[in-house]
């Protein structure tokens, strides 16, 4: 019976499922209980550190060259030495008989050397040839549908999207949001890639579970030379009607974490284990902190990581900053101050958590920046963020005023509504009492005069 089928396919029970995945019989060493973790613990530690003599020894005298042992995460060796790009560790484990198409949780080898966002790329495309000559499937997708490509696109590697292209990988499988490999290139603002995918056939008129093509999110997102390559194969016009072209999407944080449904809770992107969190929480989680809540898949741990990264480095635009004053004009309704007083007040909350998060991955590189030239690139490109922050907050500052000066306005220029009924003040209590007291007094007046006016008229 099949051990996993990726989501969308057949529960047929057979043998192997539609993504080619097959659980072979594993040969495995079990010893006591606190050896064993012992063990997993030195050798999880050894291929992190790139340690090859440990590993080989754990292998050929721990574990009896049980080399496809999964261990207490649920993953082999060759996928831990996949993910942390330790390549010389890697061809070890194959020489041995490590098996690539082994899978914890729907994720294999090939997946995890492709999630690696850190490595140099030219070790992941070693590491991805090693598993491909070991025979590794590549039309396969984990529980979200991610193919080993579309992580290779999430992450920049041209050359491993190259080679996996050139192995006649299918471009346009779909994952569980209906996306295929160019809506991620396009995602991740990888213009290269884009060029590569359209000229292996890639479609660029599909659309997405949501109704969106790749042009509508690369419009929403403002890449601009993504937008440039897919106008050019699409015969579109940059003098034609822009807002034709351009999608009224109001964007979210379910942008920022592809792979969601419609209407999944932000919790559902690591199994619930966010569940009840507040944003600004969640904005600033860390490693440790993910580790405290369940998440003990490393690849989950790294795709949150990387998409709160893509979520706080997301540049902002002018028009969506400072709404009012890029319009120009002096007649605003009270819809318009409204709606961008509500978008200010959540640009602030959104801001403050990024400042945090800077200052946070910056109190980090101190040491690594402390001996850096004044002109440095490094140096530069800080002054050049920080300029930019600083622009951004100065620009709301701005709206804030002219939100201010046009509230003033309208309470100074418009007439109280007629059936405003407001609780009275102080000044408003006394000048009543006072109105009262000149009406009792003008009335006890007449009502005198008009006594002796009578009186004098009988006498007479």
């Amino acid at each position: 019976m099949a051990q996993f089928r990726p989501a969308g396919f057949s529960d047929e029970d057979s043998d192997s499922d539609d993504y080619g995945f097959f659980e072979k019989p594993i040969r495995t060493y079990i010893p006591a209980q606190n050896e064993k973790k012992k063990m997993e613990n030195r050798l999880q530690d050894a291929i992190l550190n790139g340690n090859l003599k440990e590993v080989e020894d754990i292998i050929t005298y721990d574990l009896h060259n049980g080399v496809n042992v999964k261990l207490d995460s649920g993953w082999t060796p060759l996928m831990h030495a996949c993910f942390h790009a330790q390549e010389d560790i890697v061809k070890i484990l194959l020489n041995k008989g490590a098996d690539p198409n082994l899978h914890a949780d729907s994720m294999t080898s090939a997946m995890a050397a492709c999630s690696n966002s850190n490595a140099n790329d030219s070790t992941i495309y070693n590491i991805i040839s090693l598993l491909i000559e070991k025979g590794c499937l590549l039309n396969i997708g984990d529980k979200f549908g991610q193919t080993p490509l579309m992580r290779a696109i999430s992450n920049g590697r041209t050359a491993v999207v190259q080679l996996f292209l050139d192995k006649n990988v299918n471009v346009e499988m779909r994952d569980q949001q209906g996306w295929t490999a160019i809506f991620w290139a396009v995602h991740h603002n990888q213009p290269n890639i884009v060029e590569i995918l359209i000229q292996h056939g890639a479609r660029l008129k599909e659309v997405d579970r949501s109704g969106r093509t790749p042009l509508e999110i690369a419009n929403l997102q403002d890449y601009q030379d993504v937008l440039t390559i897919i106008k050019k194969h699409l015969n579109i016009k940059d003098d034609l009607d822009k807002d034709k072209y351009i999608f009224s999407h109001v964007a979210s944080w379910h942008d920022f974490y592809p792979g969601l449904k419609n209407g999944q809770r932000l919790a559902d992107c690591a199994d619930k284990y966010l569940s009840g969190m507040d944003l600004r929480t969640f904005l600033l989680l860390e490693e440790k902190d993910m580790i405290d809540l369940g998440v003990d898949m490393p690849y989950e741990r790294q795709r949150l990581r990387q998409g709160l990264r893509n979520f706080h480095m997301r540049g902002w635009k002018l028009n969506a900053v400072a709404g009012l004053y890029t319009k120009k004009t002096n007649e605003y309704s009270v819809i318009d101050c409204l709606t961008t007083l509500g978008t200010h007040l959540y640009q602030m909350y959104i801001l403050e958590a990024t400042l945090q998060y800077t200052l946070r991955e910056y109190n980090r590189i101190q040491n690594q920046i402390k001996y850096e030239p004044p002109d440095s690139p490094l140096i530069n490109r800080f002054k050049a963020a920080a300029k930019k922050f600083q622009t951004n907050i100065n620009s709301i500052r701005k709206e804030i005023k002219i939100l201010r000066n046009l509230l003033t306005k309208v309470s100074k220029s418009n007439p109280q509504p007629a059936d405003l009924i407001k609780e009275k003040t102080a000044k408003d209590i006394a000048v009543s009492y006072v109105k009262e007291i000149v009406v009792v007094c003008t009335a006890a007046l007449l009502v005198y005069n008009a006594k002796n006016f009578v009186v004098n008229l009988l006498r007479k």
